[in-house]
């Protein structure tokens, strides 16, 4: 089963989705790493249970203005016009048993070869007569594969949408969890909506998600230029396009997490400072409420489950988590990053932990009363 989650920088990070990953897996068996943005696509980028390298390939985000598509829902892709290469390898037991590549067919395209460490070996044209369209491409591996490189040959672009690995073989895929994590650092709600939507079609019929986790706000709610006006029946939109493309997926619409900034210009309401020991010059942006209340709205127009990242960080002090981050970051040792924006691991693996708690407190009731009937 594909979990796939989709959101800003605190899913860019690792930390919350592998402690979601590690659980699942725990109760339901492990069946790889799953789907993945291609190679590196920035900096810090440390993806858990693999290791990737890559060289010669130029990331390309859909978060810049000025980058044309198309683009998948990894919202990122890897570029070259010579050569180039990038390797993956799972770093437990299982090795890469079964493999897929997502790569844009275009004209011109140069040729892409994928080859297995232990002698396995496939070579394609990416060149097309047709407007750049997604195709996908099996890795050559057996039960004996460790590691998987994909090349560029230089002849030609060549343009890689995502990778997917996982246990098992192509004909017996093992069974159980397959968490992926797809986060653009600095992104809003809108940047799915620069997702091509036949690709999108085609991501999804073959990855076959049964629960979308989305998670956004934190930006919306920092930036200036959001506009509340239209954000609500955007946020709307775009997460139904998401749910038409994979309509057999559960969703769950995630809140932001606590964040305050300082305050610079006046009226100082310093809405922190009662809350917090250090809260002293401290708000919550009064826009981060307004996103809040919005995907509330949303999730429950919708009749879609919600998770408020926020109260998940509440203790008898904050009842509602507000101001909490400062508090976080002010434990010994801190759980919260110095921006008052981001957690640290320990603090993503705590809220993490509670929103499976939550989920699996659902599905026991849900079991329970499947096997009543």
């Amino acid at each position: 089963m594909t979990v796939l989650q989709i959101g800003d920088s605190h899913t860019a990070n690792d930390s919350f989705s592998d402690q979601m990953r590690t659980l699942l897996q725990k109760d339901f068996q492990n069946a790889g790493r799953g789907f993945l943005q291609p190679g590196i696509p920035f900096r810090y980028y440390h993806p858990a249970q693999v290791t990737v390298s890559s060289t010669g390939w130029t990331p390309v985000s859909a978060f810049s203005k000025t980058a044309a598509g198309p683009w998948g829902i990894s919202l990122v892709r890897q570029h070259a016009d010579t050569p180039a290469s990038m390797t993956i390898t799972p770093d437990e037991a299982g090795g890469v048993g079964r493999g897929m590549v997502e790569f844009l067919s275009q004209p011109g395209g140069g040729q892409l070869v994928i080859e297995a460490d232990d002698g396995g070996r496939t070579a394609v044209s990416t060149a097309s007569s047709q407007d750049s369209d997604s195709m996908w491409l099996r890795m050559p591996t057996t039960a004996d594969t460790h590691s998987v490189t994909v090349s560029a040959m230089g002849d030609g672009p060549v343009d890689i949408l995502g990778w997917e690995v996982a246990k098992g073989s192509q004909a017996k895929p093992a069974p159980g969890i397959l968490y992926s994590n797809l986060g653009i650092t600095g992104s809003t709600i809108d940047i799915l909506s620069r997702v091509d939507p036949r690709i999108l079609s085609e991501e999804m019929r073959r990855l076959n998600p049964r629960l979308l986790i989305i998670a956004f706000g934190t930006n919306e709610g920092f930036n200036t230029s959001t506009n509340f006006d239209t954000y609500s029946a955007r946020y709307e939109q775009i997460i139904q396009m998401l749910r038409n493309a994979a309509p057999m997926a559960g969703l769950v619409v995630v809140m932001p997490p606590d964040g305050v900034r300082q305050e610079r210009l006046p009226p100082f309401t310093r809405s922190c400072e009662r809350l917090a020991p250090t809260g002293k010059g401290f708000a919550s942006p009064a826009a981060l409420n307004t996103v809040r209340q919005a995907q509330i709205d949303v999730a429950r127009r919708n009749h879609w489950m919600q998770w408020d990242w926020r109260q998940a960080m509440a203790d008898t002090a904050h009842p509602d988590g507000r101001c909490t981050i400062l508090v976080w970051g002010n434990r010994n040792p801190p759980v919260a990053a110095k921006d008052h924006v981001h957690l640290l691991k320990a603090g993503y693996q705590q809220t993490a932990t509670s929103l499976y708690d939550d989920l699996m407190n659902g599905y026991k009731l849900w079991n329970s009363l499947k096997h009543k009937k």
